[in-house]
């Protein structure tokens, strides 16, 4: 049985949020396993003059994919600062889909998983977060769609969220835990650390401790500063932001006086594994704001894996099962520098240890691709289809 999927996402593409990057590599991977999937977006005001091909083209080139899709956008309110179009394109998307004869439309959003299990659409839905933690007030409205005709399941990027949900009384039938993943072609023939701090322009005599992505204060970046000051023999390089972002980050750095501070700002997706192989260790930041605010089991912590480096997590349960302790990575308590240090300092004096926590996370890693993602998804969805 081959699907033919409606992705329905009404953010902007391309786009440097994380939530966007998880959409396009996830829908090009199930393009790449068979799916027919048309993805179904507001198209933007500077976009308004561009051919779907040349948008294709921009959206493959800036998440490092190959355009296993279609995009068939709606041009009816184009998305801009006023996200007007969230609302818009929420009706109209539903309609569009309805008018395609899918399978089974796949979004994110709140309004279109509304309409169209009302409509009796096959939906799934999925989330990333702790809804009845963080957003009580969408959860309920998850919770009725769930018992419409026309919704067929939730997927959740944790077990952690997943539990979380069922607890809070949506039927555990109804959610499957499917993983983000990593692109392996990504990873395939990095240079060494050596080649490629020289690659980078870094020093090829210090400690580096690497963080990637965004760098907004709910990820816990002040957690990164705090690090850098208890272990000032070590280099904090981190990887990601806007230049006002950075610039502000730089700006806390100088007023703490942290001289072991590098910064860097966003870079082409693409680019992201040199970092890492340039690095000692890869870093999350160790606080518990990140799962406070939302932010579960980041994308990030896969491609850490990949990277095959000795990983220093905060020990929380969204990362539980993905991380483990001694095995893929030293976790720590959240938000206690001195620890964190600690664990720093024990990978970095024991090379027996950094290499046996790399081998394992790169071997534990295999199991999180974005082609084994799209597998998971087309399973539970042609399982839910055949129950209903």
């Amino acid at each position: 049985m081959s699907l033919k999927i409606a992705y329905i996402s009404d953010e902007r593409f391309p786009s440097i949020h994380t939530d966007t990057q998880q959409v396009m590599k996830t829908i090009d991977a199930l393009g790449k396993a068979g799916v027919r999937v048309d993805f179904i977006q507001p198209r933007m005001w500077q976009h308004r003059g561009k051919s779907i091909d040349a948008r294709m083209r921009d959206i493959c080139e800036y998440y490092n994919i190959e355009g296993h899709f279609r995009i068939r956008d709606i041009p009816f309110w184009p998305a801009s600062d006023l996200r007007a179009e969230k609302l818009f394109h929420g009706i109209l998307a539903p309609i569009k889909a309805l008018m395609g004869k899918y399978d089974v439309v796949y979004t994110r959003n709140i309004i279109p998983l509304f309409l169209t299990s009302r409509l009796g659409v096959p939906t799934l839905f999925e989330t990333y977060r702790a809804l009845p933690d963080t957003n009580p007030k969408i959860f309920r409205i998850v919770k009725k769609a769930s018992l419409k005709r026309g919704f067929i399941g939730l997927s959740t990027h944790s077990e952690y969220a997943r539990q979380v949900m069922v607890d809070n009384g949506i039927a555990a039938e109804k959610i499957k835990t499917i993983p983000n993943g990593y692109d392996p072609r990504e990873h395939a023939q990095l240079p060494d650390r050596d080649a490629a701090r020289r690659a980078l322009n870094l020093p090829a005599d210090e400690k580096i401790i690497a963080y990637t992505g965004q760098i907004r204060a709910d990820k816990g970046v002040a957690a990164l500063l705090d690090t850098a000051e208890a272990c000032p023999e070590t280099t904090m390089l981190i990887v990601g932001g806007s230049v006002s972002e950075v610039a502000e980050l730089q700006k806390a750095a100088v007023q703490r006086q942290l001289s072991n501070v590098r910064l860097v700002s966003q870079i082409p997706i693409r680019e992201v594994p040199t970092y890492l192989a340039a690095a000692d260790i890869l870093i999350l930041p160790p606080s518990s704001l990140p799962l406070q605010s939302a932010t579960v089991l980041p994308m990030k912590t896969f491609t850490y894996m990949a990277a095959g480096k000795p990983i220093v997590a905060p020990e929380q349960p969204d990362t539980r099962g993905v991380l483990i302790h001694e095995r893929n990575c030293l976790t720590v308590p959240p938000d206690m520098p001195s620890a964190t240090a600690v664990a720093i300092r024990r990978i970095l004096s024991s090379p027996s240890l950094a290499r046996e926590l790399s081998d394992n996370a790169r071997q534990d890693a295999t199991q999180y691709t974005w082609d084994g993602r799209a597998a998971k998804v087309i399973a539970f969805v042609k399982e839910k289809l055949a129950r209903s």
